[in-house]
């Protein structure tokens, strides 16, 4: 099966990094859902990149893990042709559910990002070990009283592993794409762009669509959308979602990692599952180099991060 990236040929023009648009199955890449009002997602994060044109560009989503810690996808931050890790020069927005209100943002660049090792070697095998942890170069205000952010929590080994006696439902988030439009006639999926404003929608956890089931893997969380109350549409990860969270939000627990779609968006989700990964975050974390692959971040945006305006 043809398995294509999600991130934009705009990414690739700018800064010369290999991303393009998908025609396979599977692409990296919300839909429908509803946006988040302030002070629900404390832990979601928004990396971010400066353009030449002077903006700061959405590119994908994360985690805040703790003061230094934040948690996203591999395939942010790898290479699209190698999977190797690259120096993709972006940096960390927390606190806020609006990009376009930079006073409200939280900017930190970022030091150092780990990915496993069998990341780059599993490939082209569908986006399995897809998660990565960045450190900052500065530790991020946790202990603020104004709670503007907040770290998520990790599960147990053995919590949300798969089997369909563990459907629960969860919640994901991210300010990726917010709409589509498929021709009924053609069947070409059209999309949107990344939404300034952050998005949230439901799935039960540990399902599959029929037809599909060879897509999740072991370490894999596969979701498909749940909306019981009619809030809102049916929605799921898009385009721009990558590396944001599915949490359990009656624990604040990070079940899986965003990593890929179904072409048409909404349908079936599929992220890292966090509990098969607690052994990288812990040596990632704990500063261990030579056990997992590493870089050195070569930028630092420095003042420009809070001062340039979010791209529209």
């Amino acid at each position: 099966m043809l398995i294509r990236p999600l991130f934009s040929l705009f990414l690739s023009l700018i800064l010369s990094i290999v991303i393009s648009n998908v025609s396979g199955k599977i692409v990296k890449r919300m839909v429908g859902g509803l946006e988040a009002p302030p002070g629900r997602f404390l832990h979601q994060v928004s990396l971010q990149y400066l353009t030449p044109y002077g903006c700061a560009y959405h590119h994908c989503g994360g985690s805040i893990l703790d003061e230094k810690h934040i948690i996203t996808a591999a395939h942010c931050v790898t290479d699209l042709t190698t999977h190797k890790l690259d120096n993709v020069p972006i940096f960390v927005v927390a606190g806020t559910t609006d990009l376009r209100v930079k006073s409200s943002g939280i900017y930190r660049d970022i030091e150092y990002t780990f990915i496993p090792n069998s990341y780059t070697k599993n490939h082209p095998k569908f986006y399995f070990d897809d998660i990565a942890i960045l450190r900052l170069t500065h530790p991020l205000p946790l202990k603020d009283q104004h709670q503007r952010i907040r770290a998520v929590n990790l599960p147990a080994a053995n919590q949300y592993l798969s089997g369909y006696t563990n459907t629960q439902y969860a919640t994901m988030s991210g300010f990726g794409t917010y709409q589509q439009t498929v021709n009924p006639y053609s069947g070409k999926i059209t999309k949107g762009g990344s939404s300034p404003v952050l998005k949230y929608t439901f799935g039960r956890i540990n399902t599959l669509l029929p037809g599909y089931e060879h897509l999740c893997g072991a370490n894999q969380v596969c979701v498909t959308p749940w909306n019981p109350n009619k809030e809102g549409e049916d929605g799921g990860i898009c385009q721009g979602d990558s590396g944001g969270p599915l949490v359990d939000e009656s624990t604040n627990t990070l079940i899986g990692v965003v990593s890929s779609t179904l072409e048409e968006c909404g349908q079936l989700s599929m992220f890292a599952r966090v509990s098969s990964y607690l052994d990288f975050i812990k040596v990632a974390t704990k500063g261990g180099f030579g056990q997992v692959d590493f870089v050195k971040s070569k930028f630092f945006n420095g003042p420009a991060m809070q001062e340039s305006p979010f791209c529209i």
